[in-house]
């Protein structure tokens, strides 16, 4: 058998991915939820929450309203929160 060598690369995450692994992981502490040992359902809400709130962190970086972002799980929102700023 011959010897081969493997090569093996790793693209590195993007600073978009980054940034919303940050926003996951502080969802996490703070519902003090370890993410790889949740229920499923624990999981969906944490990913839930951390969606929701990554969109409205990238709609206030854009200067955008809150109701440029959907409600979280359908909630609606009052009219007054829809025109503040995200």
């Amino acid at each position: 058998m011959e010897n081969h060598e493997i090569e093996l690369q790793v693209a590195p995450m993007s600073d978009e991915t980054m940034d919303y692994l940050d926003t996951l992981f502080s969802v996490c502490k703070r519902f003090n939820t370890d993410y790889y040992h949740a229920t499923q359902k624990e999981r969906d809400f944490i990913d839930a929450v951390a969606s929701h709130e990554y969109q409205l962190k990238k709609a206030r970086e854009k200067g955008q309203q809150r109701a440029s972002v959907p409600p979280f799980l359908g909630i609606v929102r009052s009219e007054r929160s829809d025109h503040m700023p995200a």
